[in-house]
């Protein structure tokens, strides 16, 4: 089997949940807008998760809102099939706070050979409850002031994750058998887990000075503009919330960085100030995008960035 997931917390989650439970002889990394486009070959064995759905798959797990006809779709338009959110030997789908939740509802109850009840052992211990419950923190924006401000634990782990670099794959890999096999203190002192929180750490205020630069609240609206712009620091998206709590939505823009001539958008709700209204990932499915209720992001062309943001600009503001 070859698992195609996001390079993200929640997805590296569903990689060891999954390797936990089945033989995975193959990795493919890509980020959401890929599926969406269709320039990712799927094939028949393959595991999503934490993606769009793609025929030819075999399992599929997702938990976003914009995905939700997708699983009707994939259970061969069966409307009482996909009533359930977990069918064995089709995967699952619900909104959940994370994909992962859904990859553990879906094996939680399998049944099998002694390898299956091995696997079940680990997947219900207290470290893999506690590995879930940040997981389902973390994807869902569920944190606190201090989790932002001062970033520890698993929180801290997530925030070394970039899937826009490829050339981290041999580090992605490494944490999914890091996260499956080792509890939160072997993980921290992995030589290469712990110069990567280092280094987050130490960055805190250089990105807080570009965010304060490059940021204004335009009434309710937290409004960044990263075009550019190189040499961000990668990690803390939290912190921009800690800088303007009275904002309750951001709109953020930058350059994409894996396709040129697009720029990349993301609006989001403030974790700390939950007061906007707005179905963030119905109105990024508008313009190719996707994502959650409180949540998503889009790509478009540059020459078509200006019109774009604009628009969602007035669909946010209060």
């Amino acid at each position: 089997m070859r698992l195609v997931t996001r390079a993200d917390f929640d997805g590296l989650v569903c990689g060891a949940l999954i390797t936990l439970m089945e033989d995975v002889d193959g990795y493919l990394f890509v980020e959401p807008k890929f599926m969406q486009d269709g320039t990712v070959e799927v094939r028949l064995g393959d595991a999503i998760a934490n993606l769009p759905y793609r025929p030819d798959c075999s399992l599929w797990f997702d938990h976003h809102i914009t995905n939700a006809a997708s699983w009707r779709r994939h259970l061969g338009d069966d409307e009482i099939a996909a009533r359930e959110s977990i069918v064995p030997g089709k995967g699952g789908f619900r909104l959940a706070p994370s994909a992962a939740r859904v990859v553990y509802e879906y094996y939680a109850t399998a049944e099998g050979n002694r390898r299956i009840q091995e696997g079940l052992k680990i997947l219900k211990s207290a470290r893999m409850r506690i590995l879930l419950d940040e997981t389902d923190k973390i994807d869902a924006g569920r944190l606190t002031p201090e989790d932002a401000l001062h970033p520890a634990g698993y929180v801290l782990v997530s925030m070394t994750i970039d899937g826009k670099r490829a050339q981290d794959e041999p580090y992605w890999l490494r944490l999914i058998e890091l996260l499956r096999d080792a509890t939160l203190s072997e993980i921290l002192w992995e030589p290469e887990v712990q110069r990567r929180c280092d280094g987050i750490l130490a960055a805190q205020e250089k990105l807080k000075a570009i965010l304060l630069e490059r940021s204004a609240l335009k009434g309710n609206v937290i409004f960044v503009d990263l075009r550019g712009l190189t040499g961000i620091p990668e990690g803390n998206r939290f912190l921009l919330y800690t800088l303007f709590p009275t904002g309750n939505i951001s709109l953020k823009v930058a350059d994409d960085s894996q396709r040129a001539g697009m720029t990349a958008i993301s609006v989001g709700y403030n974790i700390f100030n939950t007061t906007s209204r707005i179905n963030v990932g119905a109105l990024m499915e508008k313009y190719g995008g996707g994502g959650h209720h409180v949540v998503g992001s889009c790509r478009v062309p540059s020459e078509e960035a200006e019109r774009a943001i604009q628009e969602i600009f007035e669909a946010i503001k209060e």
